[in-house]
């Protein structure tokens, strides 16, 4: 898949930890921001993210994570534990679920930090871009 963004992000260079339980988006995931320049570390669930970032070898600079996945670690209680520990460690969040509403998923939708599935390779890269500036 060709990105149709910049070759180069606006982030270019830094570390984006992805969460996602779904393997081929996971994949693409990677291949879209790895073609931006980005170092690209993946996790299949909120459970292992945890244990990477709770043992200190992420070295992230943001997390993207999707918001509904199994295991006892979703996207929002992952975010709740990043914070817990390492609160300048930005996490953003994607989803195509249709979601109950609740303060914390008002709060991150008013901040903007929701990317809404199915999304286009430059919307992702914008998206990432813009926590970057």
């Amino acid at each position: 898949m060709k990105l149709s963004a910049p070759t180069q992000a606006k982030g270019a260079g830094r570390t984006i930890l992805v969460v996602d339980d779904d393997a081929p988006i996971l994949h693409c995931i990677r291949r879209i921001l790895e073609q931006a320049k980005y170092v690209v570390l993946t996790s299949p669930s909120g459970d292992h993210a945890w244990t990477v970032i709770e043992r200190g070898d992420a070295g992230a600079d943001l997390v993207l994570a999707d918001m509904v996945m199994p295991g006892s670690i979703d996207g929002l209680t992952l975010a709740a534990k990043i914070r817990q520990r390492e609160r300048k460690l930005p996490v953003l969040f994607m989803t195509g679920a249709v979601l109950k509403d609740s303060e914390y998923l008002a709060e991150v939708t008013r901040n903007k930090l929701v990317l809404r599935k199915p999304f286009s390779p430059k919307q992702l890269i914008d998206f990432i871009d813009s926590s970057f500036c």
